[in-house]
């Protein structure tokens, strides 16, 4: 069974591991004192236990909060190391609580750096490689 979430709703991912025995008091405390935000925004936070078996979101729904937990029977959720970011879309949350691993592909200036450096100003041999090929006369005599 999935829930379904209004349309923009914002989701964070606790970036620490949590003792999943909290319930409300101590998982809004968490979200109030350690991720400075809001329940009553309407926000979901999820928060992770450190084996990974289970996960606890919180969120206020506009009459009161709402603490849902989902165990999975088989396998972990994705390390909380893995998250690139600490908001994640309504569409990832449902593959996040399907067992699944959340992957975001780097495009623009992000893909083409490695350890902070550009790597578009280097002259290895594959770019020059690359060069040669697309200077060849073969190429530029097809119709």
């Amino acid at each position: 069974m999935s829930f379904r979430l209004r349309t923009g709703h914002r989701v964070f991912v606790f970036s620490e591991y949590v003792d999943l025995r909290a319930g409300f008091d101590k998982l809004s405390m968490y979200v109030r004192d350690k991720m400075h935000e809001k329940l009553v925004d309407g926000d979901l936070f999820l928060f992770m236990g450190k084996n990974r078996k289970k996960i606890k979101a919180i969120c206020f729904d506009g009459t009161g909060l709402l603490l849902i937990a989902k165990r999975l029977d088989q396998g972990c959720f994705m390390r909380l190391e893995k998250f690139e970011e600490h908001e994640i879309t309504v569409d990832e949350l449902d593959a996040l609580l399907r067992g699944s691993v959340i992957r975001r592909t780097h495009f623009g200036e992000e893909a083409l750096t490695r350890n902070g450096e550009s790597m578009m100003n280097k002259s290895d041999a594959s770019s020059k490689e690359h060069q040669r090929f697309r200077d060849s006369p073969a190429i530029h005599s097809l119709p």
